[in-house]
């Protein structure tokens, strides 16, 4: 019985080009998501601040963004229910002082950030003062 030795094949120039097609194809599927998730201040009017007060009427403590949900009076005296998006759940505990239980529905509080640029009762906060006169910074 003889035995023959098998050359190993190499692949194909072509085998290694569909190779790399398919590898960057998934590599573009799975990015791509991610490109339109996090968008920063682009919402926003970073140019003008603005502050009010108002009572809290709900907490989120989600990821990717903890909001605050709060009945506030604007510079012309009209009451909105605000969102109030902050930053993540692991700098808001981890630098700023953050926990579920920071704030809760009924506190009077003072907001200062920025305004959503399309005019609608969203804003980014920069800083929140709550009703024990702590002040915590809404992205640390």
């Amino acid at each position: 019985m003889k035995f023959r030795r098998h050359a190993r094949r190499t692949p194909s120039r072509t085998m290694l080009r569909l190779r790399m097609e398919a590898a960057l194809v998934a590599t573009l599927l799975l990015g791509v998501p991610s490109l339109g998730g996090h968008h920063g201040l682009a919402a926003f009017d970073t140019k003008h601040t603005v502050r009010m007060q108002g009572t809290v009427t709900k907490f989120e403590w989600i990821n990717p963004h903890a909001y605050i949900y709060a009945d506030l009076t604007d510079e012309n005296g009209k009451v909105a229910n605000w969102k109030l998006e902050m930053g993540s759940l692991g700098m808001l505990t981890r630098f700023g002082g953050w926990s579920p239980n920071t704030v809760k529905p009924g506190d009077k509080v003072t907001v200062q950030g920025f305004r959503a640029k399309d005019g609608s009762p969203y804003m980014s906060l920069g800083k929140i003062e709550l009703p024990n006169g702590q002040t915590l910074l809404g992205a640390p």
